[in-house]
């Protein structure tokens, strides 16, 4: 019986953890360029069941599941819907690569697009960090036109600029989310010189699609409601064992 508190209780745990990533998801469904999580759930090893009796060998009757966990949380990279916006600083990356900003703790990559200029002059995404090309930090021209072409080359009128750097990763496990709707690496990414394409004017939405994440989350409800019972039910059956049966002797 205390196994099964164990196992009910494991798996409300597994399905609280698996709600908070569903519910970070569906905050951030409008979140320009967000990649969403997912969570691997792992049950624990079964127990084979042997059944003893006096006098005789014991012999096995079934096995017994001892729970579920949380194993693992994993981003998936798909690319989101691409919209367009009509802003000349709107950039998307249609494929595979990463934009490259500048932070105070090094650099960090990001698929979010929505840049805008500073005080300075220079191109900075959304949280104000300078976003690079290949030559560091991009520094428009006052007063002239910025156009990107569809490899992220920059022009200020009929002046030639930076390019946009735009770097990729053989395994993209190797990024860790930080906050911000950015990306922290171990490792520099490699420079993208083809596989993609940058649309001047557009956005990537978030790969998150909503209707699926609802479901999702009202079948993890349910079954976090299921346990619940579950382990309610144990506690009446306790209740009664340690109460009535042990008045009856």
């Amino acid at each position: 019986m205390i196994k099964g508190l164990y196992t009910a209780s494991s798996s409300m745990l597994a399905n609280q953890r698996k709600m908070n990533i569903i519910s970070n998801n569906l905050a951030n469904v409008d979140t320009t360029g967000y990649k969403k999580d997912e969570g691997i759930q792992e049950s624990f090893p079964e127990m084979m069941i042997s059944l003893i009796e006096k006098g005789r060998r014991p012999r096995e009757i079934g096995s017994l599941g001892t729970g579920v966990r949380l194993q693992e949380t994993y981003t998936d990279f798909n690319q989101g819907s691409i919209i367009q916006t009509g802003n000349k600083l709107d950039l998307a990356i249609d494929g595979d690569g990463f934009f490259v900003v500048q932070t105070p703790e090094g650099l960090r990559y990001t698929r979010n697009g929505n840049f805008s200029l500073n005080e300075n002059g220079q191109i900075v995404s959304s949280q104000g960090y300078p976003v690079l090309g290949d030559n560091g930090p991009i520094q428009t021209i006052d007063g002239r036109d910025i156009s990107v072409d569809n490899e992220g080359q920059l022009y200020f009128g009929d002046l030639r600029g930076d390019r946009l750097l735009v770097v990729d990763f053989p395994d993209t496990n190797q990024l860790t989310k930080i906050g911000e709707n950015l990306f922290a690496s171990e490792l520099e990414g490699e420079e993208q010189i083809t596989g993609f394409q940058v649309k001047q004017g557009y956005l990537e939405k978030s790969n998150i699609n909503m209707v699926q994440e609802m479901v999702k989350m009202i079948e993890t409800s349910r079954y976090y409601d299921v346990n619940q019972k579950v382990i309610s039910a144990y506690d009446d059956t306790l209740d009664k064992v340690v109460n009535s049966v042990g008045r009856l002797g």
